[in-house]
């Protein structure tokens, strides 16, 4: 019965005359009176007369009548001429305005949107307080506290139920799920935020030069819960995703505070040893971190926004997010003492593509060989560079080799100095003398602690076992340094690095056995004259890319992470890498016997100098203006050429014995960021 009418009305023509919207007019007509309310209250402050002004302000308030305040947001941009005319006479209509708070309904939200809208276009001043209302809407609320119930009506509910038959009120939802509940109204209300700003945005671009300080201002204090941390966060990375021009410093604003958090985390002091760190991560360990008891209050918080960083940049991976990253690195994480898990954000973004890697390790390696860059700069670029050749699965061999490359010339060129100051002028042990690098131990300790890493990895081509040998690794450790026997040389790199060396004939027989005997006599007197107050020597020694310890975000670090094996041959994940190492070693071993009896008089890998005989040695000079983010000069360290950004520079072959100098008259200046490297093959350089 009721198809055929319906139908019948889909097939007449329709009519031409189309009736008036009555709710429409209705609302027209409202929206009129609100108007002259407004009007008239303004026209008689004006006047002298704030009765109808108070009214008006009263209307404004949130627990005022939601329908009222969304007609009073829809008339104001009628009157933005006349509240423009005396602001000092409306400042607190002015101030009630933006005291809105986006907790409230979507009409509401909607008229108020529009408001600022209007008020941001027709006058300047109205810019920055609309920000600074928009920025404060980003930061997490409490939950409104349930209504109580007075001690009165709960007496009389008593007294009614013993008399009357009630029948039983169910319990009101649990606390869990009014907390889901809010958060989901949290989550509207940020979403109507950002609709907001981004309309600020569009219609005011140049809004955005006062938007970052106001970001900072109202960045919650570390010491703050980790819900009001992470709203805030996510906050900002959304802001990013329309308002790109902010992107490079809300990154730094990040890090910034990811590190002002991350020193306040505590570390087990007796967690020293830089190599069984890694023993910490079995699977024994890793437990739920919803159910770990006493875990550090700000590790926890630390994980948390560590992992929201990591979404972040996952979800938005571009090129340009590396060279923000790199930048941050410099200027907050670099010289900051000890820090633990914030420079992991570059370690993830250097997966890919391998350019990110080779202008990391060139900038590393550039700052870490500089005499000219403050001492405590350089150590810092060198712990990084060990600990990240070391602990980055994702890097290619080929990498490993000229990063070592690279140290090693240098080291053996800063060898050279010292064997001609000490021809004429004895040195102390423990002493380095003055021409020669105050840094070269630490860059032979980085040496080491890449080998103890990768080097059973290196061994295991035949050329690369080769290059291994050829880097002279004798010569560099009984050297009158005396490496090992200083403070600043972790006992544990040197015990393990002397392990490689035996099983792989790193070092001759002779200076194991010299080298173990010096490191027992000497390891008492050396933590004695650098610790007078009996201190252990092993805290000077920092690797920042130890295992990372934060749960939740682990996983975006485990799979590029490597693990520390131990030089034993007997160990499950060792036998069939080191049987391979050891084919080479024996092939080269035969080699060097064979080449002895027919008479060749080349002296031995093991103790020769990389500056000289058919090694390239250039004089590139010595030029950085600050740490890495200003980097831009090719040449800036000895051997730099091999790291050319698209241009090879003229090899100039040092004479046999000579050592390796500063030239410094003229360099290739190139911007570090539009070029990557080019690593060429180990014959070029002669191994």
């Amino acid at each position: 019965m009721n198809s055929v009418p319906a139908m019948d009305t889909a097939m007449a023509p329709q009519s031409t005359s189309i009736p008036p919207p009555a709710p429409a007019t209705a609302d027209e007509d409202v929206l009129a009176g609100m108007y002259s309310l407004v009007q008239t209250a303004l026209d008689y402050k004006l006047k002298g007369n704030p009765v109808t002004y108070n009214v008006l302000l009263s209307k404004m308030e949130r627990t005022s009548d939601d329908e009222e305040r969304r007609q009073l947001y829809l008339v104001l941009p009628r009157c933005i001429s006349t509240l423009t005319k005396d602001m000092d006479a409306y400042h607190e209509l002015v101030h009630r305005i933006y005291t809105f708070d986006f907790l409230t309904t979507m009409p509401v939200i909607e008229a108020y949107i529009r408001l600022i809208t209007h008020l941001v276009t027709a006058h300047t001043s109205f810019l920055q307080p609309t920000i600074h209302m928009l920025v404060r809407n980003l930061q997490r609320v409490p939950r409104p506290a349930p209504v109580s119930v007075s001690p009165l009506a709960v007496q009389i509910k008593s007294t009614l139920s013993r008399r009357v038959s009630i029948p039983a009120i169910h319990a009101g939802p649990s606390e869990a799920d009014l907390n889901a509940e809010f958060e989901v109204v949290l989550q509207q209300r940020f979403a109507a935020v950002h609709v907001a700003f981004e309309k600020v945005l569009q219609l005011v671009p140049a809004s955005i030069h006062h938007v970052f300080h106001c970001l900072c201002d109202y960045y919650p204090h570390k010491r703050l819960e980790t819900p009001i941390q992470l709203s805030y966060l996510n906050n900002l990375f959304q802001l990013t995703t329309y308002a790109k021009g902010l992107q490079e410093r809300v990154l730094g604003l990040v890090v910034e505070k990811l590190v002002a958090i991350d020193v306040e985390i505590k570390l087990d002091t007796a967690e020293e040893d830089v190599f069984t760190m890694d023993d910490f991560l079995d699977d024994d360990t890793c437990v739920d971190p919803e159910n770990m008891k006493g875990v550090d209050e700000m590790a926890d918080k630390l994980d948390h926004l560590m992992l929201a960083t990591f979404t972040y940049l996952e979800a938005h991976d571009h090129p340009r997010l590396f060279s923000f990253l790199l930048k941050s690195f410099d200027q907050s994480i670099l010289n900051t003492h000890r820090s633990k898990y914030p420079q992991f954000l570059l370690f993830y973004v250097c997966k890919q593509p391998t350019e990110h890697q080779e202008l990391l390790l060139s900038q590393l390696i550039s700052v870490a060989l500089d005499a000219k860059v403050p001492p405590v700069t350089r150590l810092s670029c060198s712990s990084y560079l060990a600990s990240y050749v070391a602990r980055a699965k994702y890097l290619s061999m080929n990498a490993v080799k000229h990063t070592l490359f690279h140290v090693m010339r240098y080291i053996h060129g800063q060898i050279d100095v010292l064997e001609e100051t000490t021809a004429t002028t004895p040195i102390a042990v423990f002493s380095v003398p003055p021409t020669v690098d105050k840094c070269v131990v630490d860059l032979i300790q980085s040496a080491c602690y890449i080998v103890c890493f990768r080097g059973l990895e290196l061994c295991g081509t035949e050329a690369g076992y080769t290059f291994v040998r050829s880097l002279g690794w004798t010569r560099v450790l009984t050297s009158a340094i005396h490496p090992m026997r200083h403070a600043a040389f972790h006992a544990a790199v040197a015990s393990e690095f002397m392990n490689v060396a035996e099983l792989l004939g790193l070092v001759s027989d002779d200076a194991i056995e010299s080298l173990w005997e010096g490191m027992k006599q000497t390891s008492a007197k050396t933590l004695e004259r650098s610790h007078p107050n009996g201190a252990s020597s092993t805290s000077m020694c920092f690797f920042p890319f130890d295992p990372y310890l934060l749960r939740r975000s682990f996983r975006f670090i485990g799979p590029l992470y490597l693990y520390w094996k131990h030089a034993d041959p007997t160990f499950s994940g060792n036998s069939e890498a080191f049987a391979l190492a050891q084919t080479h070693m024996k092939a080269y071993e035969a080699q060097e016997n064979g080449d002895s009896e027919s008479g060749d008089d080349d002296d031995e890998d093991d103790n020769v100098s990389m500056t000289s005989g058919s090694y390239v040695s250039v004089g590139g000079g010595s030029f950085v203006r600050s740490s890495m983010s200003e980097m831009s000069v090719v040449g800036s360290f000895t051997g730099s050429e091999d790291f050319d950004f698209g241009g090879r520079h003229a090899h100039q072959h040092a004479a046999p014995g000579s050592h390796l100098v500063e030239c410094g008259e003229e360099v290739s200046v190139r911007v570090f960021k539009s070029t990557s490297l080019h690593y060429h093959d180990e014959e070029e350089f002669g191994f």
